[in-house]
């Protein structure tokens, strides 16, 4: 029984020095990696190296993209503070453009007012022995009643033209009948 045991402590020890050579090649080779990544090989830079030229890289591209946001946040400023300019000058020349406008329209209105658009004709007869109403009084007025009355008087042997000036819808002289007709008739529509 002690062979026995003396070959299995043989074979016990045996296999604990397969195993101390594997645990040695293992860290040996761990050794090198470890060499690798701190020192390189043939000049070529070391993976921390690349890390290192990597992050560096990195933060140079947050601080330009960072400076690009100030940039583009400067210029939106400028952007918007610039269309508020632009927009207060335009309401200016458009509120400026009303009011010239609103003078215009004004002063087409007092012109319109003066033009004598407000007509109105009445025919008759003047004489007994004439008909076919050949005479007529024409009332020729603007919107303040200022204007002439033109008057047609026709007889058998002659033809009559009377023209008598108005303010206000009151002549200058006395009107006839059929005169004050034509310029109620005008002022009325």
């Amino acid at each position: 029984m002690n062979t026995w045991l003396a070959v299995l402590a043989l074979l016990a020890g045996l296999a604990g020095l397969v195993a101390g050579v594997l645990a040695l090649r293992t860290l040996a080779r761990l050794r090198r990696s470890v060499a690798l990544l701190s020192r390189g090989t043939s000049g070529r830079e070391t993976i921390l190296e690349a890390a290192e030229k990597h992050m560096a890289a990195s933060e140079a591209v947050r601080r330009d993209i960072l400076e690009l946001q100030r940039d583009l946040t400067a210029a939106h400023t400028t952007m918007r503070d610039e269309l508020a300019g632009a927009q207060q000058d335009l309401a200016g020349q458009l509120a400026g453009e009303r009011a010239e406008l609103a003078r215009t329209v004004q002063q087409l209105s007092e012109t319109i007012g003066t033009v004598l658009r407000r007509v109105a004709l009445v025919r008759y007869d003047a004489f007994d022995d004439l008909s076919g109403r050949l005479s007529f009084s024409l009332a020729l007025l603007d919107d303040r009643g200022n204007g002439i009355t033109l008057t047609s008087i026709a007889s058998p042997s002659d033809t009559r033209l009377y023209a008598k000036s108005l303010t206000a819808g009151v002549g200058e002289h006395p009107l006839s009948p059929e005169e004050e007709q034509a310029v109620r008739a005008a002022l009325t529509g």
